[in-house]
């Protein structure tokens, strides 16, 4: 949590970031229906954040946010999306439930331990001892338990898989197709696998809701490649050409 800023102080500078971006012109009852709170807390909290330099709002006017605001709103939004993905991606918490934690964990949570996460879930999509099947039987592990005479079993299924693999990648075959973002085909559908560039870019990518495991389909690409225009979780995401470049996705 930004230092001097509460829970709730966060809650609402996200909730402005996010009308922003559906309606362009955020007005208070915008925000009490958002935030599902009395028209006269919003006014008071509006007041608070705009004595911080944090937003700007006068009487009967739509509120914006400041570009310190703005910055803050979207660490908030970042972190909320992480969160929320770890959840539902790997741990396979419901998305009602990990919408919910995610709101109480985002402010919290340090940057350390959210890049330490991000991270993991990269791992987690790209060894080739983990992936999808991997996350599935955690589930299973997590409603029934796995007896341990069922320990020996998987691990003579695993060799025997992991021989059979290796005899397909030495033919050729069964080899994972993994291509840049950019070069996916319009209608075509892939899982992100990982998100490279540095900074600044890779921040901007993991804001966007662009994370390992994330379904990703490719709606269009300019005539000269650039913008690249792809649907994600349900949003629509225009992307520069370098910044597809740096994402990769198995083809589904």
């Amino acid at each position: 949590m930004q230092k001097g800023l509460t829970a709730a102080m966060e809650d609402y500078l996200e909730a402005i970031l996010s009308l922003k971006r559906e309606k362009k012109v955020v007005r208070v009852k915008d925000i009490a229906r958002a935030l599902g709170v009395r028209l006269p807390t919003v006014t008071s909290m509006l007041q608070s954040l705009q004595e911080r330099g944090l937003v700007e709002h006068e009487k009967y006017e739509h509120v914006d946010l400041s570009p310190k605001g703005e910055e803050l709103a979207e660490e908030v939004s970042r972190r909320h999306r992480i969160l929320k993905g770890f959840l539902e991606e790997v741990l396979g918490v419901d998305g009602e439930r990990a919408e919910e934690d995610a709101c109480r964990m985002e402010h919290a949570i340090s940057p350390e331990t959210l890049e330490r996460l991000v991270r993991f879930t990269e791992f987690v999509f790209l060894c080739p001892r983990s992936g999808r099947e991997w996350l599935e039987q955690f589930q299973r592990f997590y409603k029934e338990g796995i007896p341990h005479e069922e320990c020996a079993t998987h691990i003579r299924a695993f060799i025997e898989e992991l021989e059979e693999r290796v005899s397909a990648l030495g033919a050729g075959e069964g080899v994972m197709k993994v291509v840049r973002l950019k070069d996916l085909e319009p209608g075509k559908k892939g899982k992100i696998t990982a998100v490279k560039g540095k900074g600044g870019l890779r921040k901007r990518l993991l804001d966007m809701g662009i994370v390992p495991g994330a379904l990703v389909e490719m709606e269009r690409v300019a005539p000269l490649g650039d913008p690249v225009e792809v649907r994600v979780k349900g949003y629509h995401l225009s992307l520069r050409k370098e910044e597809a470049e740096e994402v990769y996705v198995e083809e589904i």
